[in-house]
């Protein structure tokens, strides 16, 4: 007759200074997972709290500063900036802003900064009006390159500026002249502030002619030579005597032509 009978496994003999070794290395681990958890804390802590700083009110929009402004008033500057009081500055995207202020019509270029006292300011620099088109009330002021500023009536400007005509109905400030203009306002540009005689300009088949007061008429011709031909009339109005003048001829701006009225004495 066979017994059976199960054999008992007893665990195999660990010397003392492995089993202290093994328990100092799982330790060791422990606090380095620890110590790892602590700085993630402590990181998403200091995260949190700087992010809780920027949107304190203390790092909001107190102030809007506007200078530079002359035609602009500086609630159109604020409104078209898209600022205000209370907005968090580093939510601000100046960028932005300052495309959207350039974009008024009296408005060439836009500065904005920001500080840590909470206030922003928007300094502009605005377009320097060289000309008039249109007729009484209707009547804008254009800048060098074409750009309808704003009414013309009622601006003292308006009176020194040389006129172009011509121009369609319809246009708006903020709105640019066409093409054809080109050559009358870099005449305009270049007799104003100089010339204070009423010149009128227009173009015609691409040939630029004006009128002076008391209608004397100007022949420019084509577009060629206009610094020599501007400064020929510059000459021929402040140094000649225009008594019964018709017409300046400019073609030849070296030999500018002066017709007088017949039967004039």
């Amino acid at each position: 007759m066979e017994v059976t009978g199960r054999t008992a496994h007893r665990p195999a003999h660990i010397d003392p200074r492995i089993r202290a070794r093994r328990i100092e290395v799982q330790r060791g681990m422990g606090r380095r997972r620890l110590a790892r958890l602590v700085d993630v804390g402590l990181l998403l802590a200091v995260a949190l709290g700087f992010f809780l700083a920027l949107r304190t009110p203390l790092l909001d929009v107190d102030a809007i500063e506007v200078s530079g402004n002359e035609h602009t008033s500086a609630d159109e500057v604020v409104a078209a900036a898209g600022i205000a009081q209370g907005d968090q500055l580093i939510d601000l995207d100046l960028q932005e802003a300052g495309e959207a202020v350039a974009a008024l019509p009296w408005v060439r270029e836009a500065e904005l900064h920001r500080g840590i006292d909470g206030a922003v300011t928007v300094a502009i620099t605005e377009r320097t009006p060289v000309a008039v088109v249109g007729e009484g009330e209707n009547a804008l002021l254009v800048d060098t390159e074409g750009r309808a500023l704003g009414p013309a009536f009622g601006d003292p400007s308006a009176a020194t500026l040389v006129a172009i005509d011509g121009v369609s109905d319809g246009l708006a400030p903020g709105e640019f002249l066409g093409p054809w203009s080109d050559d009358a306002l870099a005449v305009a540009t270049r007799l104003g502030g100089v010339v204070d005689l009423g010149i009128r300009l227009g173009v015609e088949d691409g040939r630029l002619s004006g009128v002076v007061d008391p209608g004397i008429s100007v022949t420019f011709g084509d577009a060629s030579q206009l610094d020599a031909k501007v400064r020929s009339l510059r000459t021929v109005l402040e140094q000649v005597d225009l008594t019964c003048a018709a017409t300046i001829d400019l073609r030849t701006p070296g030999n500018p032509v002066l017709t007088r009225e017949e039967g004039c004495s």
